[in-house]
């Protein structure tokens, strides 16, 4: 955590506002992270008043951190905090300093950033961020992936480089956690949030907001001891250590204080790694596979009675199936296009069937056999169009991407 440097009798002017207006900003940015729907009101004055958008907000926050809404969001607390920076200085300009309230304004920062790093920490540790590519992204072409998609497929192919990153973040939150160790805790931190807002803002992953403000929190909670790192680091000057004053000074609050941060640890610390275990076992690497998972490439294709041979124009003649999940396929025609799927797979009646994004009456329902582990027999409608098709597995082991192990030793360079 931030060591705290002696008390001054006297803050200058400048660090005084600054101070203000970090300390408004940041406790309204994490409010907001749990009580968002309390800014519907100026979100709306906001976009129709002042910034004068086309139309209303409909987009609420969901996955993406990048919204409109959030936006929005994010210039509704940077004027409240200049208010409210303003209000402040006027109201209270005689004050010498905030030693007690710069105190507790660390502790809400950096137990925030502290939590968020140790979050996703574990979410590559216990990998459930970046699962493995499923079988549709291993035979994607590398041009009809989204610079996202190339990102996660990148992380989610080495369980090795989530752990080194895992860990990292993780060290960074857990030393947040305690004074003594908080500066370098903020410094590891940011140096591990810079990398992620560069790949936030150069492969277009929507969260740029939300990472470049735990950046910002890493930098608010190490800026006291700013002076101090400059004259280590480089001006060759040794620094004296920081005085760390008891928080409270009643022993019996030093105690309830002692008791109530080792049980917020354990408990944040338990559930985190409890959650993920089980998003890992349900959704991640670790959940079971169904029989038909992996990827197929169709043989023959009988359409309404007709084989249709295997032409790169055709459309409707199914090249590729890949069952990725047991709610999700992808088909491949002939001449490339994709269609992803949102599926009910019975496995006792060995049915699969969908209906159309499109048109809801449009239904499709195929009955599936494991003719042999390798061999697998579709029969049933697509649409109105009834569809016969035998398909063959494909060794997934034997693309390089998999097969490809570690080598200590390489004569020449294997890239391909």
């Amino acid at each position: 955590m931030l060591q705290e440097v002696p008390a001054l009798a006297f803050w200058r002017p400048w660090k005084k506002l600054l101070f203000r207006f970090f300390a408004t900003y940041f406790t309204l940015y994490i409010a907001t992270q749990s009580f968002f729907f309390l800014w519907d009101p100026i979100i709306d004055f906001l976009a129709e008043s002042v910034l004068h958008l086309p139309g209303p907000i409909t987009v609420k926050p969901n996955g993406s951190g990048d919204t409109t809404y959030n936006y929005v969001q994010v210039l509704g607390i940077f004027l409240v905090a200049i208010l409210g920076t303003v209000l402040w200085s006027i109201l209270d300009r005689k004050r010498h300093n905030y030693d007690k309230l710069l105190y507790w304004s660390m502790v809400l920062v950096r137990y925030s950033l502290a939590m968020a790093m140790v979050s996703y920490g574990f979410s590559k540790i216990i990998k459930t961020q970046f699962p493995f590519p499923v079988p549709y992204s291993l035979f994607q072409p590398l041009g009809w992936s989204s610079p996202m998609g190339l990102v996660w497929k990148f992380m989610g192919f080495s369980t090795g480089y989530n752990y080194f990153t895992g860990l990292a973040e993780a060290l960074g939150g857990v030393l947040l956690f305690f004074r003594r160790t908080a500066t370098f805790g903020a410094l590891l931190s940011a140096a591990v949030l810079a990398n992620i807002v560069a790949l936030n803002f150069f492969f277009d992953v929507p969260v740029k907001l939300y990472s470049s403000h735990l950046l910002a929190m890493a930098l608010f909670v190490a800026a006291p001891d700013l002076k101090r790192l400059v004259s280590f680091f480089f001006l060759n000057k040794s620094v004296p250590a920081t005085t760390l004053p008891a928080a409270f000074k009643k022993p019996w609050m030093q105690k309830t204080r002692l008791i109530l941060k080792v049980s917020l640890l354990v408990f944040f610390f338990y559930k985190s790694v409890v959650d993920r275990l089980f998003t890992q076992k349900t959704y991640g690497d670790a959940a079971p596979k169904i029989a038909l998972h992996g990827a197929y490439t169709v043989e023959t294709f009988t359409f309404n009675g007709d084989t249709l041979p295997p032409l790169t124009t055709d459309s409707v003649r199914w090249k590729n199936l890949f069952v990725n999940h047991h709610q999700f396929l992808s088909t491949q025609a002939m001449n490339d296009s994709v269609r992803h799927l949102r599926v009910q797979l019975d496995s006792t009646q060995k049915i699969i069937s969908w209906t159309s994004a499109s048109d809801s009456t449009k239904k499709s329902r195929l009955r599936y056999q494991l003719v042999h582990k390798n061999q697998l027999k579709l029969t049933g409608h697509v649409g109105k169009d009834s569809v016969t098709m035998q398909l063959r597995r494909i060794d997934l082991q034997k693309l390089p991407l998999v097969s490809r192990d570690f080598h200590w030793v390489n004569e020449y360079p294997y890239n391909r």
